[in-house]
């Protein structure tokens, strides 16, 4: 079907909307169910969880980054923000001094725990429960195929 298919570009444009609606609703509720059970935003967990995979030594930032899929920038501007709350610790890497390796406070690790186990109920009990096994493989297959045409464009981070 051509771009220029008025019914296309209708089917196109409700596509767009029914995917903006779930991306804003599951983004509005992790918001709410992490901020409620473990006082932390769903940027936080996005370091808060590789963090918490990496244990005691911590991450270097630019891993960290690197883990998340996030600009050097934004990891530090929201380091800056979690440090300041206590959540994690930053300090000179040993082996580099160049680099900055980052650590989970006990209360951080308390935070990450609760938010980690928030994250995995909301995102089983609002996106996966309402999909049989066939759809949850359709997901994560189209979801791929979409983050590598972006990634593909230049488009990405």
């Amino acid at each position: 079907m051509a771009p220029e298919d008025g019914r296309v570009q209708v089917e196109e444009d409700a596509t767009w909307r029914m995917y903006l609606g779930l991306s804003r609703e599951m983004f509005t509720a992790l918001e709410r169910g992490l901020g409620a059970d473990a006082g932390v935003s769903v940027a936080d967990l996005e370091l808060l969880e590789p963090l918490l995979a990496a244990g005691r030594p911590g991450l270097r930032a630019k891993d960290l980054a690197a883990a998340a899929e996030w600009q050097d920038s934004r990891v530090s501007h929201q380091l800056r923000r979690m440090e300041t709350r206590g959540l994690v610790t930053r300090s000179r890497d040993r082996q580099d001094g160049r680099g900055t390796v980052v650590c989970l406070t006990d209360a951080g690790e308390v935070a990450a725990r609760a938010a980690q186990q928030t994250r995995r109920v909301l995102v089983r009990e609002l996106l996966l429960s309402p999909l049989d096994e066939a759809q949850v493989a359709s997901l994560v297959e189209v979801s791929g195929l979409v983050r590598a045409r972006i990634a593909a464009s230049g488009q990405a981070r």
